[in-house]
Protein backbone atom coordinates (compact mmCIF):
# COMPACT_ATOMS: atom_id res chain seq x y z
CA UNK A 1 0.00 0.00 0.00
CA UNK A 2 2.59 2.34 0.68
CA UNK A 3 4.55 1.73 -2.81
CA UNK A 4 1.23 2.64 -4.06
CA UNK A 5 0.71 5.35 -2.49
CA UNK A 6 4.42 6.92 -3.18
CA UNK A 7 3.87 6.10 -6.40
CA UNK A 8 0.84 8.15 -6.92
CA UNK A 9 1.73 10.86 -4.84
CA UNK A 10 5.08 11.30 -7.01
CA UNK A 11 3.38 11.08 -10.18
CA UNK A 12 1.53 14.05 -8.83
CA UNK A 13 4.28 16.17 -8.03
CA UNK A 14 5.42 15.79 -11.13
CA UNK A 15 2.10 16.80 -13.04
CA UNK A 16 2.74 19.78 -10.93
CA UNK A 17 5.95 20.46 -11.55
CA UNK A 18 5.31 20.08 -15.02
CA UNK A 19 2.42 22.06 -15.07
CA UNK A 20 4.60 24.96 -13.19
CA UNK A 21 7.01 24.86 -15.47
CA UNK A 22 4.71 25.41 -18.81
CA UNK A 23 2.59 28.56 -16.94
CA UNK A 24 6.02 30.03 -16.18
CA UNK A 25 6.51 29.78 -19.47
CA UNK A 26 3.27 31.12 -21.06
CA UNK A 27 3.65 34.24 -18.14
CA UNK A 28 7.11 34.97 -19.95
CA UNK A 29 7.25 34.38 -22.89
CA UNK A 30 3.38 35.16 -24.34
CA UNK A 31 1.98 37.71 -21.44
CA UNK A 32 5.31 38.86 -20.54
CA UNK A 33 4.42 39.28 -17.43
CA UNK A 34 6.12 38.28 -13.93
CA UNK A 35 4.24 34.36 -13.43
CA UNK A 36 2.02 33.79 -10.23
CA UNK A 37 4.73 31.43 -8.68
CA UNK A 38 7.19 33.87 -8.14
CA UNK A 39 4.50 36.52 -6.35
CA UNK A 40 3.24 33.27 -4.34
CA UNK A 41 6.70 32.19 -3.18
CA UNK A 42 7.09 35.17 -1.94
CA UNK A 43 3.78 35.65 -0.19
CA UNK A 44 4.35 32.12 1.64
CA UNK A 45 8.09 33.24 2.41
CA UNK A 46 7.12 36.23 4.07
CA UNK A 47 3.64 34.55 6.02
CA UNK A 48 6.49 31.61 7.25
CA UNK A 49 9.02 34.10 8.66
CA UNK A 50 6.18 36.06 10.78
CA UNK A 51 5.05 32.33 11.77
CA UNK A 52 8.06 31.38 12.10
CA UNK A 53 9.71 30.75 16.24
CA UNK A 54 13.67 31.64 15.99
CA UNK A 55 15.39 29.08 17.74
CA UNK A 56 17.92 30.60 21.10
CA UNK A 57 20.54 31.61 20.81
CA UNK A 58 23.50 29.71 19.96
CA UNK A 59 25.37 30.45 23.26
CA UNK A 60 22.19 28.86 25.16
CA UNK A 61 21.96 26.02 22.68
CA UNK A 62 25.31 25.35 23.70
CA UNK A 63 25.19 25.54 27.14
CA UNK A 64 22.40 22.72 26.66
CA UNK A 65 23.89 20.30 24.50
CA UNK A 66 27.69 21.46 24.61
CA UNK A 67 29.69 21.29 21.62
CA UNK A 68 28.19 19.35 18.38
CA UNK A 69 30.12 16.13 18.66
CA UNK A 70 30.78 17.18 14.74
CA UNK A 71 32.95 19.44 15.73
CA UNK A 72 35.46 17.09 17.63
CA UNK A 73 38.83 15.88 16.46
CA UNK A 74 39.52 13.01 14.33
CA UNK A 75 40.72 11.35 17.61
CA UNK A 76 37.28 12.65 19.51
CA UNK A 77 39.27 14.71 21.72
CA UNK A 78 37.91 18.23 22.16
CA UNK A 79 38.64 21.19 20.41
CA UNK A 80 40.37 24.11 22.29
CA UNK A 81 38.53 26.89 21.60
CA UNK A 82 34.95 25.36 20.62
CA UNK A 83 32.37 28.86 22.11
CA UNK A 84 31.01 27.85 25.11
CA UNK A 85 33.11 28.26 27.75
CA UNK A 86 33.13 24.32 28.51
CA UNK A 87 34.21 21.43 27.56
CA UNK A 88 31.47 19.36 27.35
CA UNK A 89 29.87 17.55 24.98
CA UNK A 90 26.71 15.12 24.71
CA UNK A 91 27.66 11.86 23.40
CA UNK A 92 25.11 9.59 24.82
CA UNK A 93 21.75 10.06 26.27
CA UNK A 94 20.51 7.36 28.89
CA UNK A 95 16.90 6.61 27.02
CA UNK A 96 13.93 6.78 29.91
CA UNK A 97 16.58 6.16 31.97
CA UNK A 98 18.54 3.33 30.58
CA UNK A 99 15.14 1.16 30.63
CA UNK A 100 17.26 -2.16 30.13
CA UNK A 101 19.02 -1.78 33.40
CA UNK A 102 16.68 -0.60 35.39
CA UNK A 103 12.70 0.06 35.28
CA UNK A 104 12.25 2.33 32.47
CA UNK A 105 11.50 6.47 33.36
CA UNK A 106 12.11 5.49 37.10
CA UNK A 107 13.89 7.71 39.90
CA UNK A 108 16.61 4.55 40.19
CA UNK A 109 17.38 4.46 36.79
CA UNK A 110 17.84 8.18 36.48
CA UNK A 111 20.37 7.76 39.31
CA UNK A 112 21.92 4.69 37.83
CA UNK A 113 22.84 6.85 34.61
CA UNK A 114 24.57 9.55 36.80
CA UNK A 115 26.61 6.79 39.23
CA UNK A 116 27.80 5.16 35.37
CA UNK A 117 28.66 8.75 34.39
CA UNK A 118 26.22 9.53 31.74
CA UNK A 119 25.51 12.92 31.47
CA UNK A 120 22.60 12.85 29.93
CA UNK A 121 18.79 11.38 30.48
CA UNK A 122 15.94 11.07 28.36
CA UNK A 123 12.25 10.72 29.71
CA UNK A 124 8.86 10.62 29.06
CA UNK A 125 6.20 12.98 30.04
CA UNK A 126 2.39 12.78 30.30
CA UNK A 127 -0.93 13.36 31.74
CA UNK A 128 -3.21 11.50 34.06
CA UNK A 129 -6.95 12.08 33.50
CA UNK A 130 -6.81 14.46 36.36
CA UNK A 131 -4.12 16.75 34.50
CA UNK A 132 -0.55 15.38 36.57
CA UNK A 133 2.15 15.74 34.56
CA UNK A 134 3.33 12.08 35.27
CA UNK A 135 6.20 9.97 33.86
CA UNK A 136 5.43 7.55 31.55
CA UNK A 137 5.72 6.18 27.87
CA UNK A 138 3.00 4.24 26.68
CA UNK A 139 -0.47 5.57 26.51
CA UNK A 140 -1.75 2.11 28.10
CA UNK A 141 -0.35 0.57 31.61
CA UNK A 142 -0.47 -2.50 30.41
CA UNK A 143 3.30 -3.46 29.26
CA UNK A 144 4.98 -2.09 32.35
CA UNK A 145 2.83 -3.03 34.94
CA UNK A 146 0.66 -6.05 33.69
CA UNK A 147 -2.62 -4.20 34.77
CA UNK A 148 -4.89 -2.84 31.99
CA UNK A 149 -5.99 0.80 31.49
CA UNK A 150 -5.40 4.04 29.90
CA UNK A 151 -3.22 6.63 31.12
CA UNK A 152 -5.34 9.32 29.88
CA UNK A 153 -8.71 7.25 31.83
CA UNK A 154 -6.74 7.09 35.17
CA UNK A 155 -6.49 9.36 37.82
CA UNK A 156 -3.21 10.14 39.66
CA UNK A 157 -4.61 8.21 42.82
CA UNK A 158 -4.93 4.95 40.65
CA UNK A 159 -1.81 5.31 39.33
CA UNK A 160 0.81 6.23 41.67
CA UNK A 161 -0.03 2.25 43.78
CA UNK A 162 1.30 0.45 40.26
CA UNK A 163 4.87 -1.36 40.51
CA UNK A 164 6.23 -0.30 37.32
CA UNK A 165 9.12 -3.41 37.44
CA UNK A 166 6.54 -6.03 36.87
CA UNK A 167 7.29 -7.32 33.60
CA UNK A 168 11.54 -5.88 33.64
CA UNK A 169 13.97 -8.54 32.66
CA UNK A 170 15.53 -8.16 36.06
CA UNK A 171 12.37 -7.45 38.44
CA UNK A 172 14.16 -9.67 41.07
CA UNK A 173 16.78 -7.11 41.43
CA UNK A 174 14.60 -4.89 42.60
CA UNK A 175 12.75 -6.24 45.93
CA UNK A 176 10.79 -3.65 46.78
CA UNK A 177 9.14 -2.51 43.55
CA UNK A 178 9.07 0.96 42.25
CA UNK A 179 6.56 3.93 41.65
CA UNK A 180 5.59 6.19 38.45
CA UNK A 181 7.16 9.38 39.51
CA UNK A 182 5.63 12.40 39.46
CA UNK A 183 7.77 15.37 36.90
CA UNK A 184 8.69 17.34 39.77
CA UNK A 185 10.46 14.22 41.00
CA UNK A 186 12.54 13.33 37.91
CA UNK A 187 13.63 17.01 37.50
CA UNK A 188 14.55 17.45 40.94
CA UNK A 189 16.58 14.23 40.61
CA UNK A 190 18.46 15.02 37.44
CA UNK A 191 18.85 18.68 38.46
CA UNK A 192 20.51 17.78 41.53
CA UNK A 193 22.46 15.36 39.49
CA UNK A 194 24.07 18.15 37.11
CA UNK A 195 22.29 15.90 34.02
CA UNK A 196 21.50 17.36 30.98
CA UNK A 197 17.57 17.08 30.15
CA UNK A 198 15.31 15.62 27.06
CA UNK A 199 11.85 15.90 28.06
CA UNK A 200 10.16 13.63 25.66
CA UNK A 201 6.21 15.03 25.70
CA UNK A 202 3.74 12.11 24.77
CA UNK A 203 1.17 14.21 25.76
CA UNK A 204 -0.88 15.65 22.51
CA UNK A 205 -3.77 17.75 24.89
CA UNK A 206 -2.97 21.59 24.93
CA UNK A 207 -2.48 21.43 28.67
CA UNK A 208 1.14 20.25 28.89
CA UNK A 209 1.62 23.34 27.19
CA UNK A 210 1.05 25.20 30.58
CA UNK A 211 2.28 22.25 32.29
CA UNK A 212 6.07 22.71 30.35
CA UNK A 213 6.12 26.33 31.16
CA UNK A 214 5.10 26.05 34.97
CA UNK A 215 8.44 23.72 35.11
CA UNK A 216 10.33 26.11 33.71
CA UNK A 217 9.31 28.95 36.15
CA UNK A 218 9.42 26.72 38.96
CA UNK A 219 13.17 25.35 37.92
CA UNK A 220 14.93 28.30 36.08
CA UNK A 221 17.85 25.79 35.67
CA UNK A 222 16.19 23.90 33.04
CA UNK A 223 16.86 26.89 30.53
CA UNK A 224 20.26 25.63 30.67
CA UNK A 225 19.99 21.98 31.07
CA UNK A 226 16.87 20.87 29.08
CA UNK A 227 15.69 20.33 25.69
CA UNK A 228 11.52 19.94 25.20
CA UNK A 229 10.81 17.45 22.33
CA UNK A 230 8.01 15.95 20.77
CA UNK A 231 6.42 13.99 17.73
CA UNK A 232 4.14 16.53 17.62
CA UNK A 233 5.08 20.23 16.12
CA UNK A 234 2.24 21.75 17.38
CA UNK A 235 3.02 21.38 21.09
CA UNK A 236 6.32 22.31 20.69
CA UNK A 237 5.75 25.30 18.40
CA UNK A 238 2.99 26.43 21.33
CA UNK A 239 5.61 26.11 23.99
CA UNK A 240 8.16 28.01 21.54
CA UNK A 241 5.68 30.68 21.05
CA UNK A 242 5.26 31.75 24.84
CA UNK A 243 8.57 30.70 25.57
CA UNK A 244 10.94 31.51 22.98
CA UNK A 245 14.29 31.01 25.24
CA UNK A 246 12.85 26.84 25.66
CA UNK A 247 15.78 24.79 23.44
CA UNK A 248 13.42 22.21 21.50
CA UNK A 249 13.96 19.78 19.39
CA UNK A 250 11.47 17.72 17.30
CA UNK A 251 11.33 13.62 16.66
CA UNK A 252 10.43 11.84 13.79
CA UNK A 253 10.42 8.44 11.99
CA UNK A 254 8.88 6.88 8.64
CA UNK A 255 5.78 5.79 8.98
CA UNK A 256 4.92 7.04 12.42
CA UNK A 257 0.85 8.20 11.58
CA UNK A 258 0.30 4.68 9.43
CA UNK A 259 2.44 2.08 11.91
CA UNK A 260 2.92 1.58 15.52
CA UNK A 261 6.78 1.02 15.21
CA UNK A 262 9.75 1.21 12.45
CA UNK A 263 12.36 -1.09 11.70
CA UNK A 264 14.60 -0.24 8.59
CA UNK A 265 15.86 -3.86 9.07
CA UNK A 266 12.96 -6.06 10.24
CA UNK A 267 10.30 -4.81 7.79
CA UNK A 268 6.30 -3.24 7.96
CA UNK A 269 5.15 -3.25 11.53
CA UNK A 270 1.55 -3.55 12.87
CA UNK A 271 -0.36 -1.03 11.07
CA UNK A 272 -2.16 1.75 13.91
CA UNK A 273 -5.45 1.01 12.02
CA UNK A 274 -7.82 -1.76 10.63
CA UNK A 275 -10.31 0.57 8.82
CA UNK A 276 -8.75 0.75 5.31
CA UNK A 277 -10.05 4.35 4.83
CA UNK A 278 -7.88 5.94 7.59
CA UNK A 279 -5.14 3.58 7.14
CA UNK A 280 -5.05 5.44 3.25
CA UNK A 281 -5.69 8.42 5.18
CA UNK A 282 -2.59 7.85 7.52
CA UNK A 283 0.11 6.76 5.07
CA UNK A 284 -1.01 9.85 2.76
CA UNK A 285 0.19 11.87 5.67
CA UNK A 286 3.23 10.39 6.29
CA UNK A 287 4.56 11.47 2.95
CA UNK A 288 3.59 14.84 3.10
CA UNK A 289 4.55 14.89 6.70
CA UNK A 290 8.15 13.74 5.48
CA UNK A 291 8.09 16.62 2.93
CA UNK A 292 6.99 19.21 5.20
CA UNK A 293 9.30 17.95 8.40
CA UNK A 294 12.74 18.50 6.08
CA UNK A 295 11.24 21.54 4.68
CA UNK A 296 9.26 23.77 6.60
CA UNK A 297 8.25 22.43 9.92
CA UNK A 298 11.73 22.14 11.74
CA UNK A 299 11.92 26.18 10.12
CA UNK A 300 8.77 27.25 11.87
CA UNK A 301 9.60 25.37 15.36
CA UNK A 302 12.78 27.06 15.29
CA UNK A 303 14.18 23.80 17.07
CA UNK A 304 17.69 22.81 18.02
CA UNK A 305 17.59 19.12 17.73
CA UNK A 306 16.46 16.84 15.57
CA UNK A 307 15.94 13.23 17.57
CA UNK A 308 16.16 10.74 14.31
CA UNK A 309 15.47 7.01 13.97
CA UNK A 310 18.88 5.58 13.69
CA UNK A 311 17.60 3.55 10.51
CA UNK A 312 17.14 6.40 8.15
CA UNK A 313 20.72 8.11 9.58
CA UNK A 314 23.36 8.74 6.77
CA UNK A 315 25.97 10.82 6.49
CA UNK A 316 24.55 13.04 3.92
CA UNK A 317 21.41 13.61 5.82
CA UNK A 318 23.32 14.45 9.17
CA UNK A 319 25.72 17.02 7.18
CA UNK A 320 22.31 18.87 5.67
CA UNK A 321 21.07 19.79 9.31
CA UNK A 322 24.65 20.37 10.51
CA UNK A 323 24.66 23.42 7.72
CA UNK A 324 21.07 24.55 9.25
CA UNK A 325 23.09 24.62 12.56
CA UNK A 326 20.61 21.85 14.11
CA UNK A 327 22.04 19.01 16.09
CA UNK A 328 20.79 15.29 14.89
CA UNK A 329 20.38 12.66 17.53
CA UNK A 330 20.25 8.97 16.84
CA UNK A 331 17.50 6.52 18.48
CA UNK A 332 17.91 3.93 19.73
CA UNK A 333 21.28 2.75 19.63
CA UNK A 334 21.93 -0.73 21.72
CA UNK A 335 24.31 -2.52 20.53
CA UNK A 336 27.88 -2.06 20.79
CA UNK A 337 28.47 -2.22 17.28
CA UNK A 338 25.93 0.39 16.20
CA UNK A 339 27.54 2.63 19.22
CA UNK A 340 30.70 2.98 17.44
CA UNK A 341 29.01 3.38 14.51
CA UNK A 342 27.66 6.46 15.30
CA UNK A 343 29.73 7.90 17.70
CA UNK A 344 33.29 7.58 15.66
CA UNK A 345 32.18 7.56 12.08
CA UNK A 346 29.10 9.92 11.74
CA UNK A 347 29.96 11.77 15.19
CA UNK A 348 25.99 11.89 16.51
CA UNK A 349 25.04 12.13 20.25
CA UNK A 350 22.55 8.51 20.59
CA UNK A 351 19.98 7.25 22.82
CA UNK A 352 20.92 4.00 24.56
CA UNK A 353 18.15 1.98 26.51
CA UNK A 354 21.64 0.53 28.00
CA UNK A 355 24.90 2.14 29.51
CA UNK A 356 26.85 -1.22 30.73
CA UNK A 357 29.34 -0.85 28.15
CA UNK A 358 30.06 2.70 27.60
CA UNK A 359 33.26 4.51 27.32
CA UNK A 360 32.43 7.98 26.37
CA UNK A 361 29.52 9.85 28.32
Amino acid sequence: MHGIIELILNSALLWIFLQVIWSILISVFYNFCIPWIVWGSVIISVGLKIARNPPPNLSIVQEVLGINPLSLKKDNTMLKDHGNGEQYCMRVVAHRGGGYDFPENSLSAFRNSKERGCTAVEFDLSLTKDNVPIIFHDPTIDRITGKTGLIKDMTWDQLKQLDITYNHPLKDKFIEGEKIPLLYEALETCLSNEQRIIIDIKESRMEIVQVILDAYKQYPKLFQRAVVSSFNPIVIYMIRRKEPRIVASLAWRPQYFSRTLYSGLDGSAPVRYSNPFKYIAACLLDHIYEWMFYRFVYYIVGVSAVLLHKDILNQRIIQEWYNRDIRVMAWTVNLPSEKSHFSRLFKVTYLTDTLLVEKDM
